[in-house]
């Protein structure tokens, strides 16, 4: 007698393992790429509305440079917090 084993949830927990990898990538790369993101959508949200003026566009790009730079710690947090409550 040939004993049945159960397969077929296998396959569905295999899918779920990947489409999970998938999304906590996608949210990493969100939340890497986030500042740079919002700033090429606002520049080409303004180019195509008319407003494009050369030094805006730069100024914003600058702009959002050095935020993306700012380094975000628990330190800075605790600061942000603090400001907030004043």
């Amino acid at each position: 007698m040939k004993l049945k084993t159960a397969k077929s949830g296998q396959g569905m927990t295999e899918y779920i393992i990947i489409i999970a990898v998938i999304a906590i990538g996608c949210l990493l790369i969100a939340g890497l790429f986030g500042k740079q993101i919002k700033g090429v959508f606002s520049r080409e949200g303004a180019a195509l509305s008319g407003k494009d003026d050369a030094a805006e566009s730069t100024a914003a790009a600058a702009s959002l440079k050095a935020e993306a730079q700012k380094t975000d710690s628990m330190n800075s947090f605790d600061k942000d917090a603090a400001k907030g409550q004043e």
